[in-house]
């Protein structure tokens, strides 16, 4: 009689032929759900308690608890008063504005590339609207100016 010795591994009965005392036979599992159920399994081992991973997106003001807040929710609550927020504001696009002129110049001596005048245009648009944005940001609401202020001076994002 034969002995399964693992899974995978059948040995022949010994006979006087070398040819292949431990023949190897390729098995499938018996059901899909039963792999589908054991890696089930190993993931609920695993854990799903994240609350000391860095990378987690919600648990992370959860684990450190309400007491500890985060700087960009301290910058939040010492929002400074809207003449404040509006010169700051200004700045940046101004900033962005030099940066965009820059950009400006460079692909006015590339206008002959495919593409190229697409691109000017494009530039030239982004010029007009930040311009706009700078003479609206002294008659905009203060939720307007709140959040534009939270967007781009404490999260460092562009305007446009």
């Amino acid at each position: 009689m034969q002995q399964i010795t693992s899974s995978a591994e059948k040995v022949a009965p010994s006979g006087k032929g070398t040819e292949s005392q431990a023949a190897l036979v390729v098995s499938q599992p018996p059901k899909v759900e039963m792999l589908l159920e054991a890696i089930d399994k190993i993931s609920e081992r695993i854990g799903e308690d994240r609350s000391g991973d860095p990378g987690s997106a919600g648990s992370s003001g959860q684990a450190r608890g309400s007491a500890v807040a985060t700087t960009r929710d301290q910058k939040i609550a010492d929002i400074p008063e809207p003449a404040t927020m509006r010169t700051e504001l200004k700045k940046h696009i101004d900033r962005e504005v030099v940066v965009l002129q820059k950009e400006i110049r460079k692909a006015a001596r590339r206008v002959s590339r495919p593409g190229g005048a697409y691109r000017l245009s494009m530039l030239y648009a982004r010029l007009r609207r930040l311009n706009a944005l700078i003479s609206e940001l002294f008659d905009a609401a203060y939720d307007t100016l709140k959040r534009l202020f939270i967007k781009v001076v404490i999260d460092n994002q562009k305007v446009l």
